[in-house]
């Protein structure tokens, strides 16, 4: 359900992800009974500490299932968690383990632990305003030396969307921080200074250690978007930074200088109030900005816009197309040669923007099988509307 007043809508702001003008209604997910045993708690690399469900083996759609995120300190409390209390458990959307509710509430037992479970450190409790006002607390180690909140920051650093240095786990990465090769991710790219201490390490050798190497330095080749991804600036993901390579041409300078002369970036499709606020405050740190400049040292950047997204678009080569350039498109249904993620930086690299609703400003909605209510918006609007095809015959004309 939308709003069907478009300036109300409008007011009501978006997420990276989707507008806040409306509401999904989804078939509702079977339950299963199980018992609730422990909290698991994981500090994360910005230092929240994710509480996480542990409950008797419940199996659901053929898959074993004994945990499940609870989310955050609130929703603790709301469900009333004790151990050995009755909960169910559900998949939502076939996918996700979800504690759903408690059969056995009245018992309350604070959990909450009083030390990082990895540092040790003092955690603290945060309270922000969530949706509709409501407070949600949340759990946080404050030390930045925490071991954990390391690991996570380099594990983010090569995962695919990132620097993709592929064969980098996170038991690889704990075993070179361990050993004290890595203090920063300039280090990546120097451990040759480590190489007979590498290779003594525990499942390394001398094939081991030469894979790793060459991977890294095939890492080496990378892209606007990777990079800006990498540096896991709050709010600003793949999607995020795609639209900001399009606007200052793959160009990290002139992204950096416009953060800092206090660009207002909301004047881009796709970023909002709290995202720019984010890019803002991330580039007015000095380490941020010694970090962003001396990593790029290490690199050579691939010119024009991400590359990375070539597999998922078919292979199709990137090209300015006149037809499309300077136009907002919404791509919606089930398409055939595209992932979401692969049409999206399809349009981006037809010098076009993709959007994530229909709106007054959009040029072209292309469909694909189940459309929805984005097709009848663009009908009701007057929009051009565009079979998968008949974009594609549109690029290749």
């Amino acid at each position: 359900m939308r709003y069907d007043s478009l300036s109300y809508s409008k007011n009501l702001g978006r997420t990276g992800h989707h507008y806040n003008d409306g509401i999904a209604f989804k078939f509702e997910d079977d339950t299963y009974e199980t018992v609730f045993r422990s909290i698991e708690w994981q500090t994360g690399r910005s230092g929240e500490i994710a509480p996480v469900a542990l409950f008797d083996t419940v199996e659901i759609d053929g898959c074993e299932v004994s945990r499940a995120s609870l989310h955050n300190l609130t929703f603790i409390k709301n469900l009333e968690l004790h151990p050995g209390c009755r909960i169910l458990i559900s998949k939502r959307n076939m996918i996700i383990p979800h504690v759903e509710e408690n059969l056995d509430r009245g018992q309350y037992q604070d959990m909450v632990p009083q030390t990082c479970p990895c540092c040790g450190q003092p955690t603290r409790t945060y309270s922000r305003t969530g949706d509709k006002g409501r407070i949600v607390e949340t759990l946080h180690c404050d030390n930045p030396e925490c071991g954990s909140r390391i690991l996570q920051r380099f594990v983010h650093f090569a995962e695919k969307k990132a620097m993709n240095i592929r064969g980098l786990s996170e038991a690889t990465l704990g075993q070179l921080i361990q050993l004290g090769a890595l203090k920063s991710y300039q280090d990546l790219y120097h451990l040759d200074r480590y190489r007979e201490e590498i290779i003594a390490l525990e499942g390394f050798g001398e094939k081991s250690y030469e894979n790793l190497i060459a991977s890294i330095n095939e890492s080496r080749n990378t892209t606007f978007v990777r990079f800006v991804v990498a540096m896991d600036i709050p709010l600003i993901g793949r999607t995020a930074s795609r639209i900001l390579d399009r606007h200052f041409h793959g160009s990290l300078r002139e992204l950096r200088l416009a953060a800092l002369d206090r660009f207002d970036f909301t004047c881009l499709e796709g970023i909002g109030d709290i995202m720019s606020s984010s890019l803002h405050e991330w580039f007015r740190n000095p380490d941020h900005l010694l970090l962003w400049g001396s990593l790029q040292k290490e690199l050579h950047f691939e010119n024009g816009l991400d590359a990375e997204a070539s597999g998922e678009e078919n292979n199709m080569n990137k090209t300015t197309n006149s037809t499309f350039a300077g136009c907002t498109i919404v791509a919606t249904g089930k398409l055939e040669n595209f992932t979401r993620d692969g049409i999206n930086a399809k349009i981006i690299s037809l010098g076009a923007t993709p959007g994530s609703s229909v709106t007054k400003k959009t040029d072209y909605l292309i469909c694909g099988e189940k459309a929805g209510s984005k097709l009848a918006k663009a009908q009701q609007l007057g929009i051009k509307i565009l079979t998968e095809q008949e974009f594609l015959d549109m690029i290749a004309s």
